[in-house]
This record gives structure tokens, C-alpha cells and sequence, in this order.
């Protein structure tokens, strides 16, 4: 792997990046997730959007709160 991200997530209220640090502090779904140690976003095969932490928590965002942009796919080119 390259290092190059394979997406963005755009938060729908804003649409801008979120901050993941205060989604864990204010958002009621996300409330089991450390604050101070979050890994980032991930896409299971499904298709549905988890964010977690470095601690192996995980939380499910409300459908249609984040939009997934796609910057290329697994493997393949942009």
C-alpha cells in the first residue's frame, strides 16, 4: 500500500471533514469511544461506516449523518 487514502468521509451537517475527537466527546452513538486515541474511519464490506479508536472500540454513525467520497478503490488507481 502507498499510504494514500482510499477515502474521505464529509460530515452531511457541515460538509466538511469531521473532527473524530469531538464526535467521541459530543455525539450520543459514538459515546464508547476514547476521546484521546481514535484511529479513524473504516468501510466493512457492507458498505456501512464505523469509526473507531486504537483501543478496539467501534461506533456506528446514524444513516446519512456522513457522506463517503471515494478517492480510488483497494488496490486499484485513483
Amino acid at each position: 500500500m502507498n499510504g494514500l487514502p482510499l477515502f474521505h468521509v464529509i460530515d452531511t451537517t457541515t460538509g466538511s471533514a469531521p473532527d473524530v475527537e469531538q464526535l467521541a466527546l459530543n455525539e450520543p452513538w459514538a459515546k464508547g469511544l476514547i476521546y484521546c486515541d481514535m484511529e479513524g474511519w473504516a468501510v466493512q464490506d457492507d458498505g456501512s461506516l464505523l469509526l473507531m479508536d486504537e483501543c478496539g472500540n467501534w461506533a456506528c454513525p446514524p444513516a446519512g449523518r456522513f457522506r463517503v467520497e471515494w478517492l480510488r478503490t483497494p488496490g486499484g488507481d485513483a
